[in-house]
């Protein structure tokens, strides 16, 4: 392990944090109050998976500025908030090619986790995302309060209070159903991943890298001194190579639009302006309702909350025609009736594709879709 103090922060602000400090070779936790902290301790913090998501997604840009516009960009529909409102920190390029990991946080939680550290005496300890840790594979973590989603494309976390039945939903939408589970504490855990794996480092809030231990005094101009010299050196071959990889990407970028485009419209005549014509398409969907997984569970749940006799045993959802199955056991005709009032009282559609009556009720499969 790499760090004398191992700090578990919280999803949200004032919320109490963790602290286990290496000892022997061994993790014990401490509290806040009786901590004391010397100038040449080493911490870590660790952003939970409820507050700090991973994406990896495709960002053809010449410089990290432009990397950073174009995250923000292509986030906006998958995020809960406004952009403004948001921190983002790029992970590193991808020798493979232009997706590349990014990490997301709330701006007034990650001023707040700053601000508890400072408070500690910890100014300038790094904060790991732990959604950045977890090698590659798919992989469950089930912590004390959260469980830790590692996928391909996205690590997220989720709340251990939701019921069992969300979990698991949640789990087999991120294609996650057959992935090994490890039940384990979040801190030795983690402490253990990173040992492994140093993950990505949050930038600010303001989007500058954040600050690192022992940069101060004559080794701070010297670093600096040396990281100036090493740009000069590398920065013609750094434009080539970013100019060589921006028009790769511009290519295969054009490549798989024009492949889109006639999926969707087969037959029709490819426009002049290929991306003008996206962008016009784009603009016409951008009223519809916008049709996922959650806002659909979260009516199965709502219209199971008005009845106790109704049992839900799974959820599945079918992306191509946006359709969440939600397999369900009745007490009886008018308890199905019943429910379907209420999903469709709530503005959704759903009707039932297959029923079965048994000596203890009704088995049925109900779909529900958005309003067409």
């Amino acid at each position: 392990m790499s760090a004398e103090l191992y700090i578990d922060l919280p999803a949200s602000p004032g919320a109490p944090l963790r602290i286990a400090r290496l000892r022997g070779g061994q993790l014990e936790e401490v509290s806040p109050s009786s901590l004391t902290v010397s100038s040449r301790a080493k911490a870590v913090a660790f952003g939970p998976a409820l507050a700090v998501s991973r994406f990896r997604i495709a960002l053809p840009a010449r410089n990290e500025s432009e990397a950073r516009k174009a995250a923000l960009f292509a986030l906006e529909d998958d995020l809960a908030q406004p952009v403004e409102e948001i921190a983002v920190t790029l992970g590193p390029r991808l020798a493979a090619g232009p997706p590349r990991d990014v990490y997301v946080v709330d701006r007034a939680l990650l001023k707040a986790w700053l601000a508890e550290l400072d408070a500690l005496g910890l100014t300038g300890c790094p904060i790991i995302p732990e959604a950045s840790l977890p090698p590659s594979g798919a992989h469950v973590y089930r912590f004390e309060d959260r469980l830790l989603l590692a996928a391909t494309e996205r690590t997220f976390g989720a709340d251990a209070s939701l019921p069992e039945e969300a979990l698991r939903a949640l789990i087999d939408a991120a294609g996650l159903t057959q992935a090994p589970v490890t039940h384990a504490g979040a801190l030795a855990t983690l402490a253990q991943l990173h040992a492994a794996n140093q993950g990505i480092i949050l930038d600010g809030p303001d989007g500058m890298p954040a600050r690192r231990p022992g940069t101060r005094g004559g080794r701070a101009w010297f670093t600096a001194a040396a990281l100036a010299l090493a740009v000069c050196v590398l920065w013609l071959s750094a434009v080539w190579l970013d100019t060589r990889n921006l028009a790769a990407a511009a290519d295969a970028q054009d490549t798989a639009a024009r492949q889109r485009f006639h999926a969707l419209y087969p037959g029709a005549p490819e426009p002049a302006d290929l991306h003008a014509e996206i962008r016009r398409q784009a603009q016409r969907a951008e009223a519809a309702p916008r049709t996922r997984f959650q806002p659909l569970a979260a009516a199965v749940y709502a219209a199971l909350a008005g009845s106790d006799t109704i049992r839900l045993t799974r959820l599945s959802w079918t992306a191509a025609d946006a359709a969440l199955h939600a397999d369900l056991h009745f007490a009886g005709r008018a308890d199905e009736a019943a429910f379907h009032a209420r999903l469709q009282a709530a503005g959704w559609a759903s009707e039932t594709t297959v029923a079965t009556d048994t000596a203890l009720g009704v088995d049925a499969t109900i779909t529900v879709r958005a309003q067409p």
